[in-house]
Order: structure tokens, then C-alpha cells, then sequence
């Protein structure tokens, strides 16, 4: 019996336990996307390819419901084109997704699946779940347009008390054998998050303890990083990764009459691996910040994104300041944010990647750039259906070494977005990438060209 039967049979009995006096429910998300995009390779090795593409992605959400307590909730990736789109990975970050007419096309992936218990004295949470908190700095767990998402095997016991919410977990985020602490990874977590809906304001505050046993210094630099570096990439073989650190993370957001103002910082201290290069754990000191402002006022809306993840010029020496955490969602412009360029772009090779972009990965050998951008916009409501908007993004490398260009580029984009029905949107994308030297500076290249994007768009979520 080949893989597909097995979990159509598992499908169907999911269906079947209603019988047994369990309800199911279903929620999710399709969309699918159209996408043209030139000068992307940057004429790296003479090659001047155009990417097209049209790409979709089917999540199914299943909620058993035992009973008052007891529900057992998943998410199911219904086709995967493993080679080619942030595929869903067993605790990867990759949502998933599929192109069209991809002969090794893959199905019915389950990359979530976990146990809820409800009760008097707070909500358990078991299994291999998703995790945001604030503005995704760190965590996120993704939405329709997000092609990653923070996946984690988490035990979690939450406690809310009126608007406060306080919580413990302890998670697995990485475990290679279970001889001892050979090759393993443990997270323990605390936090505190203040909601008030009637006064317009949030904030949290997060602590976590990551420890990962030294073994985990080459995983975490080839196949298992998170971040999933492009193939090439000096990031690949040497980034300040941590291994025994700590994390402090403070998120707030405001509403007061028509502006609303937010942010979120982030502290890392402790060690990280040095890949050989001094023999012992080097001094890990990392800071990323954001800073969200809009401004609504009937059909116009006004926007202001700020982000930085601290860079490192230098990670030969035994103080290290890249902040390597910064989660793969954290991205501006749908051309510089979602698709890698130059060398990094696969440069014409088959059968190439889509929705892969970093920010991060334009440094030169034995540094870690770290990112800042600036992403201000505007968006016009012509009827409760239909908007506009446009965006500028202007990103820059946040550290460099003696030399190096730091300028990213500037983008700008212009799209249309219409509700069709209540759940079903349709939409329409350009947008122009000015790249900046600073893409070039590791790939000997000296001259950039203007890449344009075309993209159209549809969801539905139920």
C-alpha cells in the first residue's frame, strides 16, 4: 500500500471518530500566486535569467474536539514541491506550498499535531505546535502570505487571569540522539502578557533559557539551521549561532485615537559556537529592535516599519554580536524580501527556488551582516472592498566589514487588493528593486540592474 492510501485511510478515520462522540471541525487557507520577476541573477556569471512561476498552497486545519477539555488540533500541507518552496520540514520553518507543473511534487505533508486540555486552573498544551509572540520578531507562527512559520515539540501550561496571561514551557527544538545530552537542545520559557481590548493596549514580557550540547555546532550550520541559508553562503559553514544563552524579549502596542504605535526588542546573551576557530564557546551579546506606528483615519492609512538585527564584522575573535535569531518572515518588499538575488538567486539552475529571500545573507566571508530597514507606506480604501496601496523599503546591512558596501537597495511596490466574497481575496502586485552594491560585495560583481516583479494573488481561508 503506497504512502497516499496510508494517509487517506488516516483521513478517513479522522472522519469516522464523529461517530464516537467526537466532533471535527476544519479550518485553513488556500492561495495561490503568479509571479514574473527580471535581473534577479544580476548577471552573475553572464546569466540574465527571467524567474516566472505560478505557485499554490493548501493548509488544512483539523480540530477534534473530545469534549469540554479535550481537543486534539493539527495542520496538514496538502502538496509540496520539496525542491523548490520553503517545504515543510520536520521542525523546519518552511510553510510549505507547491509549483505548478512540478513533476516531483509531494503530498499530504503533517507538520503540526498537538493536544489541548482545558480546565479550571488553566489550558495544557502538548506537542508539536505553533508559537507567536509580539511582532514576530523571534516567533511567529505564520499567516496566509507568510512562507515560514515557528514550529516547536512544546509542553505549555498557560494561566489567564482577566487580562493577564502568564505561562511555562519547556520545548524540543532540536534532538539528534537520545544518549544523554550527546545532541540535544532544551528551551524552557516563561512569560507574562497584559491585554486590554477596552483601553487599546498589549505588551508581554518573555524570558527563555536555550541550551544546546556542543554537538549541535555543525547541524545548526549546514542541514538544520533554521534559517536555512542558501547554498554558497559563507553563513552556511560560520554565523554566530547560539548554544547555551539566554533570551529577554519586551513587546508593546497602543492604540490612542487614530494612531497606533508598538514595538519589540530583544536581548541575547550567552555563548555560541565558534566552529573550531578559537577551540572554545565564544561571548554572545545580540540585540534586534522593531518600531510599528500607523496612522488610520477613515479610508487612508498610513504605516511606518523600522527593524534592526545587529550585525558582526568580525566573527573570528570571542565576542560575537550577530543576531542570528531574527525570524525569516521578518522581510520587507515581496522582490529584495522574498527572492534571493545574484549568486544566491541559483542563478538559472534547475529547478531553482522561489519564496527562499533573506536579508541576511549578503555579508562577506567571516561576518554576519545583520539588516536595518526602513519600510514606510500608504494604503486608500476605495470601498470596504476594494484598497490600494504603496510602499517604499530602503535596507541596509547594519554592520560591515573595512571595504564593504552596506547598501541593500530600494524598492518600491504598488498593489491592488479586492474581496471578491467574505473569505475569498484577489490581488494584484508591481514593484521595482534598485539593488545596492552591497548585494554585489561578496560576489565579485560591480554593476547592479534594476529588478522589476509582476505578482497576482488569491486566498480563501476557512
Amino acid at each position: 500500500m503506497n504512502n497516499w492510501a496510508i494517509k487517506l485511510l488516516g483521513l478517513g478515520f479522522l472522519f469516522s471518530i464523529h461517530a464516537h462522540s467526537v466532533s471535527v471541525n476544519f479550518g485553513g487557507n488556500f492561495r495561490s500566486d503568479g509571479d514574473y520577476y527580471t535581473n534577479l541573477t544580476q548577471g552573475f556569471n553572464g546569466d540574465f535569467s527571467k524567474k516566472q512561476f505560478i505557485r499554490g498552497r493548501f493548509l488544512v486545519e483539523p480540530n477534534l474536539v473530545v469534549d469540554d477539555h479535550f481537543s486534539v488540533r493539527s495542520q496538514w500541507s496538502l502538496l509540496e514541491s520539496p525542491h523548490i518552496t520553503p517545504s515543510v520540514t520536520a521542525l523546519g520553518t518552511g510553510m510549505g506550498g507547491f509549483v505548478y507543473g512540478d513533476p516531483t511534487t509531494t503530498g499530504l505533508v503533517l507538520n503540526r499535531a498537538w493536544l489541548e486540555w482545558s480546565s479550571d486552573f488553566g489550558v495544557v498544551r502538548l506537542g508539536r505546535m505553533p508559537f507567536s509572540w509580539g511582532y514576530g520578531l523571534v516567533w511567529d507562527a505564520g499567516g496566509v502570505w507568510d512562507d515560514y512559520g515557528t514550529t516547536l515539540d512544546r509542553l505549555e501550561y498557560r494561566l489567564h487571569l482577566g487580562h493577564i496571561v502568564g505561562a511555562l514551557a519547556y520545548s524540543k527544538p532540536l534532538k539528534k540522539s537520545v544518549w544523554g545530552h550527546k545532541n540535544d537542545a532544551d528551551f524552557f520559557t516563561f512569560y507574562l502578557q497584559y491585554d486590554n481590548p477596552e483601553a487599546d493596549v498589549e505588551g508581554g514580557l518573555l524570558y527563555e533559557k536555550q541550551t544546546r550540547s556542543n554537538s549541535q555546532a555543525a547541524v545548526l550550520a549546514t542541514t538544520d539551521n533554521p534559517n536555512k541559508y542558501p547554498t554558497g553562503s559563507p553563513l552556511l559553514t560560520k554565523a554566530p549561532y547560539p548554544l547555551n544563552n539566554n533570551v529577554v524579549d519586551f513587546y508593546l502596542r497602543k492604540t490612542v485615537s487614530y494612531f497606533t504605535l508598538g514595538g519589540e526588542v530583544t536581548w541575547v546573551t550567552g555563548e555560541a559556537t565558534d566552529y573550531g576557530s578559537l577551540g572554545k564557546n565564544a561571548t554572545l551579546n545580540a540585540v534586534a529592535a522593531t518600531l510599528n506606528a500607523t496612522y488610520e483615519y477613515h479610508k487612508v492609512k498610513g504605516f511606518l516599519e523600522c527593524l534592526y538585527a545587529g550585525g558582526d564584522s568580525n566573527l573570528n575573535n570571542d565576542q560575537l554580536s550577530g543576531f542570528v535569531l531574527l525570524n525569516p518572515n521578518r522581510r520587507a518588499g515581496f522582490i529584495l524580501g522574498r527572492e534571493l538575488l545574484g549568486k544566491y538567486s541559483s542563478n538559472g539552475t534547475d529547478p531553482g527556488k522561489v519564496g527562499n529571500g533573506s536579508l541576511l545573507v549578503y555579508g562577506n566571508s567571516g561576518s554576519f551582516s545583520g539588516v536595518l530597514f526602513f519600510r514606510p507606506g500608504l494604503r486608500f480604501d476605495w470601498s470596504p472592498s476594494l484598497a490600494s496601496g504603496l510602499e517604499f523599503v530602503y535596507a541596509q546591512k547594519a554592520s560591515v566589514q573595512n571595504g564593504e558596501n552596506g547598501y541593500l537597495g530600494t524598492e518600491i511596490d504598488l498593489g491592488t487588493d479586492y474581496s471578491a466574497y467574505k473569505n475569498f481575496d484577489i490581488g494584484v502586485n508591481i514593484g521595482a528593486l534598485f539593488p545596492g552594491k552591497g548585494i554585489l560585495s561578496a560576489m565579485g560583481l560591480d554593476t547592479t540592474y534594476t529588478v522589476l516583479g509582476f505578482r497576482t494573488t488569491a486566498s480563501l481561508k476557512f
